[in-house]
């Protein structure tokens, strides 16, 4: 089970689609994004280039696609690891 936090939800709808807030939750809750919080990921790159921020099995925020590397990096990252 994947938690999704109303900030994830929010960043969504504002950085990826303007759709409603059960389609953005249904949008983070894919089974790659449960993949990858199974095997531990910190990330998740969309097909537009944001970045799914998970902590755990917590979808906490959902990062631009335009200054992705300032963001990873606050997250305790190389940005090298991440591409």
């Amino acid at each position: 089970m994947i938690h999704i936090t109303a900030h994830a939800i929010e960043r969504y709808i504002e950085r990826v689609a303007p759709v409603t807030p059960d389609e953005a939750r249904e949008a983070l809750d894919s089974p790659a994004v449960r993949c990858a919080a199974e095997i531990g990921a910190r990330f998740v790159r969309l097909h537009g280039g944001q970045r799914i921020v998970l902590q755990g099995c917590t979808v906490v925020t959902v990062m631009p696609s335009d200054n992705y590397r300032k963001q990873v990096r606050r997250y305790g990252q190389r940005t090298d690891e991440v591409e």
